[in-house]
């Protein structure tokens, strides 16, 4: 559901592998900076980045979320660690790993997959995540079914024993996942999937000059503060 609604905050969204590459590069390079400036203007021209590209809806939702909670933590860490520049860094890596998984989310795992077949990926590898990604809202989904199954008959996930636990939550939550397991091998089956390597994909996935001119930016802001970083401080 996250994933959908930050789908739709997006018009145009990036190449899938070139979104994931970013969001890599990101969070890796902020990770690195040991300096309260050059974090927090990373992470303010990275949120500037967003808005050229055309995601100010996405940061306006991932703002919602990660600038509250960000500031939260970042108190709390400058009250008990005794320094306010150790609550800024924490802040600043919190609100990176927000934007970082903000864009990680928008992309779509079947634009992904066929991306990954484009680039020379085994077509097993890119229809396992595929399935992986689609079937976690759906095993979520099974386990409310469940648990609410489980509520009707009067037992309760906190009180109800182990041995009755298990019998009552785990072994129907399994035959779901064998039945889904066998539903998707048919279906594997009838569309006579082979995983040949020399498949075609179906509506390929192009690099624009749009995600071109991202890499671009998102390089000149890496370098611009590495050398602040490394140069100056």
């Amino acid at each position: 559901m996250i994933q959908r609604l930050f789908l739709r905050s997006v018009a145009r969204p990036l190449h899938p592998l070139l979104s994931l590459a970013c969001a890599v590069v990101a969070l890796t390079f902020g990770l690195l900076l040991r300096d309260v400036t050059t974090l927090l203007s990373f992470v303010a021209g990275l949120a500037l980045l967003f808005v050229i590209v055309g995601y100010g809806a996405l940061l306006a939702r991932a703002a919602l979320v990660v600038v509250p909670l960000a500031a939260l933590i970042g108190a709390l860490a400058a009250l008990f660690g005794g320094s306010v520049s150790g609550g800024l860094m924490t802040f600043g890596r919190i609100g990176l790993l927000g934007l970082t998984t903000a864009l990680a989310w928008t992309i779509d795992p079947t634009q992904l997959a066929r991306a990954l077949r484009q680039a020379g990926a085994p077509s097993f590898v890119a229809i396992g995540l595929l399935i992986t990604v689609r079937s976690i809202p759906t095993l979520i989904g099974e386990v409310m079914r469940i648990r609410d199954a489980m509520q009707v008959r009067g037992l309760s996930l906190r009180r109800t024993p182990l041995r009755i636990l298990y019998r009552a939550l785990v072994v129907p939550l399994l035959i779901r996942v064998l039945t889904l397991a066998e539903s998707l091998a048919l279906a594997l089956e009838t569309r006579a999937f082979t995983g040949d390597p020399r498949a075609t994909v179906y509506r390929p996935v192009a690099l624009h000059r749009r995600d071109y001119g991202v890499a671009v930016l998102l390089m000149i802001l890496v370098v611009g503060v590495a050398s602040v970083q490394w140069l100056f401080i």
